[in-house]
């Protein structure tokens, strides 16, 4: 191809770019959609998670088809307690998400192993030449420049295993920090899936990149050795560093990832400062790209500017309570932030995780027990 014309050229065929595509597709098929990703599928290899609370019902109703496991609450497993918190919590996976985009979408809309080296407003250029011209652009290709940022990293690795017998865990379990961490701000999570299978998942927060898949593995076979499990085989995995930002300027971060080109994900900014997650942002995004009329390259990058910047001065709060988690305290306790948390009311948790506190809840989470500083309220 030495030339190709669309409305929307989307950059990316992760979860922020791929639930652009659908949504966009199904609000207006008439119109022409690209989505151009460098590696052979859509999606990567993930494994994605969200409370029900997280999302408005028109979120839901873009995610539900992808939806692979769902349950009826989860649990957080602390050296102090254990609580299920009565939400519904959902996971969905990559070669799910990649079978709905290719039901969905005309197979000459999905550009799949094409990688991008010339983006602009209105056009892109791959790696073998060919020229896209687009009404407009979005890139959602990962993230900017992140030296521009103060990070922390949550980094992840999880497997599904299958194991010699039946297990006996029944819900969700979001963190399990029982055994009180002597090394580091770690936990795992687990998510049964059938009667003999589960998928464990390692998590820590740390101020360096860098991933030791070994000692995740390690991590994982010692956590299903605790409660007595065999491990007979491992399927599908997943791992990832998730960038935590405590600080930084938006405006910078925003353009180091292409001036006057529109952005969503990590790339702009978007995702929880404390979890790392984006899938809720990604949602919304794409639901505001999808029944926006005017897809030039100006209007999205207006468009998705303001919402990222606004999103990014919403969320000073949570960069605070990610700093008093990670640098207030010593890394063996960074837990105890979570702990004070999730004893709080169950309504105040699940806006939390929303990003929807009010002041009401900033002094919730000031008082007594609770984990953040009286300062805080008063600020942002």
């Amino acid at each position: 191809m030495s030339g190709v014309m669309c409305d929307l050229a989307i950059i990316g065929g992760g979860l922020s770019g791929g639930l652009i595509a659908l949504a966009a597709r199904r609000a207006q098929p008439e119109r022409r959609i690209l989505i151009i990703e460098a590696a052979p599928a859509l999606g990567g290899a993930h494994l994605w998670s969200f409370i029900d609370s997280d999302i408005g019902p028109e979120e839901k109703a873009l995610l539900q088809p992808l939806v692979n496991f769902g349950w009826r609450d989860f649990a957080v497993v602390f050296p102090n307690y254990k609580r299920a918190l009565p939400f519904p919590f959902y996971s969905l996976r990559s070669d799910r998400f990649d079978e709905a985009l290719r039901e969905a979408m005309p197979a000459e809309s999905i550009l799949t192993g094409r990688r991008a080296t010339g983006v602009s407003a209105d056009g892109v250029i791959l790696e073998d030449g060919t020229m896209i011209s687009a009404h407009g652009v979005v890139d959602a290709r990962g993230p900017g420049d992140l030296s521009l940022l103060d990070l922390h990293y949550r980094k992840f690795v999880g497997y599904e295993l299958t194991l010699d017998g039946p297990h006996s865990v029944r819900r969700a379990t979001l963190i399990d920090a029982a055994a009180d961490p002597a090394e580091g701000f770690q936990y795992m999570a687990m998510l049964p899936i059938e009667n003999d299978r589960l998928f464990i998942e390692d998590v820590r927060y740390e101020a360096w990149p860098d991933l030791d898949m070994t000692d995740h593995g390690n991590r994982i076979v010692n956590h299903a050795a605790r409660f007595g499990w065999r491990i007979r085989s491992s399927a599908r995995g997943q791992a990832g560093i998730l960038p935590i930002a405590l600080g930084g300027d938006f405006a910078d971060y925003w353009n180091s990832g292409g001036v006057g080109v529109a952005k969503v994900g990590l790339r702009a900014g978007l995702f929880h400062p404390v979890t790392g997650n984006s899938l809720a942002d990604a949602a919304r995004t794409a639901l505001m790209i999808a029944t926006a009329q005017d897809w030039s390259g100006a209007a999205l990058h207006g468009m998705l500017q303001e919402h990222a910047a606004k999103c990014w001065a919403q969320r000073d709060y949570y960069r605070r309570f990610a700093r008093r988690m990670l640098r207030d305290m010593e890394p063996a306790q960074g837990y105890t932030v979570l702990q004070s948390l999730y004893a709080m009311d169950a309504d105040l948790i699940a806006r939390f995780h929303g990003m929807r506190l009010g002041w009401a809840d900033r002094l919730a989470l000031s008082m007594g027990e609770g984990p953040m500083p009286v300062s805080a309220i008063f600020r942002g």
